[in-house]
C-alpha cells in the first residue's frame, strides 16, 4: 500500500500491517463475543500507545507505543495525536461488534456508514500515509471539507474491498457485522450474490467520485490560500491515497485463498 516507501519506513509500515493482524484475532476471534474484556484490552492499548515515558510494555499495547514512536520520530507530535484519534475511532466499532455477535444483533441503518468505514482500522492505516511520505497538514486542509471528502472516499474503497472478498472465505458472515454485504443482506433482503454486485457497484461510484474531486483539489487549495509547500504535500498525498486504495485492490486480486474462491471458473 506504500510503494514508494524506503527500507527504513518499509520497516515500521510492515509491523503496523502484522500488528494490525494480531490486534484483529484479538478483537474477531479471542474476545469477538467478550465487549467488557475486548474494551478493557483496546483501551490499554490506546492509554500505553499515548504515553511518554519509557516503561517497558509488551504485547500489543507495547507493540502500538513501538511503532508509533518510531515512524513519530520524524513526525510532529500533532501527527501522533492525529493517529491516536483514529485509533479511538477503530476501538468504538471492534466494541460495538462484538456487542452485536454477543447479542446475535446486527447494527442499525441510522449511522451505520459512518461506523462501517472505521471497522476495518483503515484510518490509522491512512494516518501512516502521512509518515510514509513526510506530509504534515495543517489544521486548514486536514479538516476542510473536500480533503475529508477524499479521505471518507478513499476509507469507503479500502473497507468495500475488503468487505467483497473477504465474505466469501467467512466461515458465519452473519458474524461480522460490519461487512458490507451482511448488512445490505440483513436489511435490504439481497442475496449474496446481489449484495455484492450492489457494493460493487458503489465502488465504481466512489472510484468515480475520488477522481472528480482530486481534479478539484488544487483549486479548492488556492481558495484556502495554502503556501507552495503545503498545497504541493497535499496534492502528493491525495495521490498517494489513490495509490494507497489502488493498491489494495491488486493485493486481494493476487493473494491466493482470495483469487481461488471469488475468481475460480464458474
Amino acid at each position: 500500500m506504500w510503494p514508494h516507501a524506503n527500507a527504513q519506513t518499509l520497516n515500521v509500515l510492515s509491523d503496523l500491517t502484522g500488528w494490525f493482524s494480531c490486534q484483529d484475532d484479538l478483537a474477531d476471534e479471542d474476545l469477538s463475543c467478550s465487549p467488557d474484556a475486548l474494551e478493557r484490552a483496546l483501551r490499554q492499548v490506546h492509554e500505553v500507545a499515548s504515553e511518554r515515558g519509557a516503561g517497558q510494555c509488551a504485547g500489543l499495547p507495547g507493540g502500538l507505543r513501538d511503532i508509533i514512536r518510531r515512524a513519530g520520530a520524524s513526525m510532529p507530535e500533532q501527527w501522533v495525536r492525529r493517529t491516536l484519534d483514529q485509533y479511538s475511532s477503530y476501538l468504538f466499532c471492534c466494541v460495538s461488534a462484538s456487542t452485536h455477535r454477543l447479542g446475535g444483533t446486527q447494527p442499525g441503518l441510522a449511522d451505520y456508514e459512518s461506523v462501517w468505514r472505521n471497522a476495518g482500522g483503515f484510518q490509522v492505516c491512512f494516518e501512516f500515509t502521512y509518515f510514509a511520505h513526510q506530509i504534515n497538514l495543517p489544521a486548514t486542509v486536514y479538516y476542510c471539507s473536500l480533503w475529508q471528502e477524499l479521505r471518507r472516499l478513499s476509507l469507503n474503497l479500502m473497507k468495500a474491498v475488503n468487505d467483497v472478498l473477504s465474505f466469501c472465505i467467512l466461515a458465519n458472515p452473519d458474524e461480522d457485522v460490519y461487512n458490507l454485504l451482511t448488512h445490505l443482506r440483513h436489511h435490504h433482503g439481497l442475496s449474496p450474490d446481489q449484495a455484492a454486485t450492489e457494493v460493487n457497484q458503489r465502488i465504481e461510484v466512489w472510484m468515480r467520485q475520488f477522481l472528480e474531486l482530486q481534479s478539484r483539489l488544487p483549486d479548492e487549495l488556492d481558495q484556502i490560500g495554502c503556501e507552495t509547500d503545503v498545497r504541493e504535500q497535499a496534492l502528493r498525498c491525495a495521490e498517494a491515497f489513490r495509490v494507497q486504495w489502488l493498491g489494495n485492490v491488486g493485493w486481494h486480486l493476487s493473494v491466493p485463498r482470495y483469487r481461488e474462491i471469488r475468481f475460480r471458473p464458474n
